[in-house]
């Protein structure tokens, strides 16, 4: 009987997101495909670990994740969080204990999932013939502190190919690495447009129960990549304005309570709705007339994908990936990336009848959708992986 291909993903802890949700549906379609599947998370516990495939040997390197408490303490503040070091510590144990037996096998292909996670692991504790580095975002906007830059800089010896989710983040990623073109390519992220598409089913009264045009955003809450505060900017100058509408946003992160804040000091508390962080956000993309992305930078935005799967205008800023993703006037709506443009953007889509009702369609170009296309692209790597031995 012929071996079954493996491969070994690292990621960090599967709380709620769109790289998160990538790694899920990219774990289950290679088990579909038959493929000997193993997810190791730095910590275990997040939010999203529930709903990994049955069939993905998942190994969390510690139960939960702890010690921040005490890291982020100062002085002898420290001392208040002495139990959360001892728990941290004991998981680090663990940690390297679980490392050492994986590093007793032997993969086909080991992928760091996050170009921000810490490298280290993959290249010096997994025995693997190929290594992947995923690179999810424009690192020339992503990475202003360079963390993520230093960490591929450091492990480039060892890894085999760099998988970049769109094309302007290969172009991105090349500008910055010029001596590791030959190492990046273009996989986009899978999106399983079925069980999305199946996702939908569900009530969700808060958007249901209100009247007129309802706007939703999906989106971890951090103002720096998301854009949030500028959103709230002009949602009020729209109300200002009578232009009636509802705003929706999905998902939760550090900025929420911020955002609310800014919310209630534009008086916008029955307009501008924050629904927290969904497990299937599905439903209120099809209870809204417009999905909003209005971020400061992406790579390949889940987001938009998701609303095109579901047939929804999108209203999009100029961030990296968005032009391999939607066609302006065609099957979305693209500003510029800055606060006036939203503003107008915006108000376009939600007076303009027809325009909206001519950017309602499903069109995505044909490599994000095809999933099979992208495995495809993964067992070629492994094979030239096996023609090198």
């Amino acid at each position: 009987m012929q071996k079954k291909p493996s491969i070994l993903f690292h990621y960090s802890v599967l709380n709620i997101g769109g790289a998160e949700k990538s790694v899920l549906r990219l774990t289950k379609l290679l088990c579909d495909r038959g493929w000997d599947v193993t997810l190791v998370l730095t910590s275990g516990g997040g939010r999203l670990e529930s709903q990994v495939d049955s069939r993905v040997a998942v190994i969390p390197l510690r139960p939960k994740e702890a010690g921040a408490n005490f890291k982020r303490a100062a002085g002898w503040r420290k001392l208040l969080y002495l139990t959360d070091a001892l728990r941290y510590g004991i998981y680090r144990l663990i940690g390297e204990i679980r490392a050492a037996a994986l590093s007793q096998k032997r993969f086909d292909m080991a992928a760091v999932s996050l170009q921000g996670l810490n490298a280290s692991f993959v290249c010096a504790k997994i025995n693997a013939a190929k290594r992947l580095h995923w690179i999810r975002s424009d690192l020339s906007q992503s990475d202003p502190q360079r963390k993520a830059i230093d960490n591929i800089d450091r492990h480039h010896h060892c890894t085999d190919h760099y998988i970049c989710v769109s094309a302007t983040a290969k172009r991105s990623f090349d500008a910055i690495f010029p001596h590791l073109q030959t190492k990046s390519l273009v996989i986009p992220n899978v999106i399983d447009a079925e069980q999305m598409r199946r996702s939908t089913e569900g009530n969700v009264p808060q958007m249901e129960s209100v009247f007129g045009l309802k706007v939703v955003t999906v989106c971890r809450l951090f103002d720096k990549a998301k854009g949030l505060f500028r959103m709230v900017r002009v949602h009020k100058r729209l109300h200002e304005e009578k232009i009636d509408f509802h705003w929706f946003v999905v998902g939760d992160g550090p900025d929420r309570e911020k955002m609310q804040q800014a919310i209630n000091d534009a008086g916008l508390q029955e307009n501008m709705i924050l629904l927290g962080s969904k497990e299937n956000p599905f439903p209120y993309y099809r209870a809204a007339d417009i999905s909003a992305t209005l971020s400061y930078y992406e790579g390949l935005c889940g987001a938009v994908n998701e609303a095109k799967v579901i047939g929804k205008p999108v209203l999009a800023t100029e961030f990296s990936g968005i032009y391999d993703q939607i066609e302006h006037g065609v099957s979305g709506w693209i500003v510029q990336n800055n606060e006036d443009a939203i503003y107008e953007g915006l108000k376009t889509l939600l007076r303009e009848d027809a325009l909206r009702q001519r950017l309602t369609n499903d069109l995505l170009p044909q490599e994000i959708i095809d999933d099979d296309y992208k495995i495809d692209m993964l067992e070629a790597l492994m094979d030239k992986g096996k023609e090198k031995e």
